[in-house]
């Protein structure tokens, strides 16, 4: 976490100390306002509406849209742009789940292992955290709706 250490500064001119205390200050409640939109995020996992994740693809779109838009979106945005209202803090660029290379390139279980285990089980950031509480049906649900996303070339 290289971006929360600060480094010492060289008190050379006045006012170099305040300077360095207000940065200081900056970061801590920067992490502080990022650890609760984060924690708002990561809500409690809707009721499963099915425990076979075998079920029909139309009737577990719903289910993993809820799931998309109490948690996900946060950082991937409401459409999976990257772009939700906490992306710019972390640290890390965060995945676009809308381009086609990336839907091309990227496996359901790999997808599956991401939500489930955390993105940095996959090579990504830490940034995103696991989600264990999430049974396989609602994952799989997720995975569609994060397929649905696509985008046509």
């Amino acid at each position: 976490m290289k971006f929360l250490a600060p480094r010492l500064p060289r008190l050379s001119q006045p006012g170099d100390s305040l300077k360095f205390m207000v940065s200081v200050i900056k970061r801590i409640v920067g992490f502080g306002l990022l650890s609760i939109v984060l924690a708002g995020g990561c809500s409690k996992a809707p009721e499963e509406s099915s425990p076979n994740p075998q079920t029909a693809d139309v009737s577990s779109l719903p289910e993993g849209e809820a799931i998309f838009q109490t948690r996900c979106f946060v950082c991937h945005g409401r459409h999976g742009k990257g772009d939700g209202p906490a992306s710019t803090g972390l640290g890390a660029t965060v995945r676009d789940l809308t381009t086609p290379s990336w839907q091309d390139a990227t496996s359901d279980e790999t997808i599956q292992s991401a939500i489930r285990n955390g993105a940095q089980a996959v090579g990504g950031s830490a940034a995103m955290a696991p989600n264990r509480d999430l049974s396989d049906a609602q994952i799989q649900s997720l995975v569609r709706y994060i397929r649905g996303l696509r985008v046509s070339q």
